[in-house]
């Protein structure tokens, strides 16, 4: 399961060492409690990097290894704290739209780990049923999304993990 707090994650892995440390430095002889503390502080700085695969899940679809050629805001909710995001993947003949749910919330925004949605976009563009239209915000925490051909699908999310209740895939594996 992705973890939809990486803030949490990225404190815990560098609390941890830290506070073995320090409790290595109460408890044992000095000369191996200089060892610990020092093994401490040493993890205590790679863990949190270590950790930073966490900060964004991996694509459902395998985008993981491309990188998104636009980024585009297609939807903010009500209130103004979340925003659905389009990142368009461009593959030779082909192409993948993939909408995910951000946070807004300053130094603490995070974009979610579950992609909400993603359609195909061949060289010879489907049919307008299974292409990406429009998204927009029905409450603070429910989305609809539409193809070109104006069918809707609406899915509710978790304001604290950004997971989706249901995902949509149009032609993506």
């Amino acid at each position: 399961m992705p973890f939809g707090r990486w803030s949490v994650v990225a404190i815990v892995l560098f609390t941890a060492p830290v506070l073995l440390g320090v409790a290595a430095w109460l408890v044992l002889r000095p000369a191996l409690a200089r060892t610990v503390a020092v093994l401490a502080a040493v993890s205590s700085l790679v863990a949190p990097c270590c950790g930073l695969r966490f900060v964004r899940g991996p694509s459902l679809y395998g985008l993981d290894r491309l990188e998104p050629r636009v980024t585009e805001v297609v939807a903010l909710s009500p209130d103004g704290s979340f925003e659905v995001v389009l990142l368009r993947y461009f593959e030779p003949m082909s192409g993948f739209d993939v909408l995910r749910i951000r946070s807004q919330a300053g130094l603490f925004s995070r974009e979610g780990d579950q992609d909400l949605a993603c359609f195909v976009a061949p060289f010879d563009r489907l049919g307008p049923e299974d292409t990406f239209g429009t998204a927009r915000f029905l409450s603070d925490h429910q989305i609809e999304i539409r193809t070109e051909a104006g069918q809707p699908w609406t899915t509710r999310f978790d304001p604290h993990t950004l997971l989706a209740a249901s995902t949509l895939s149009h032609g993506c594996w």
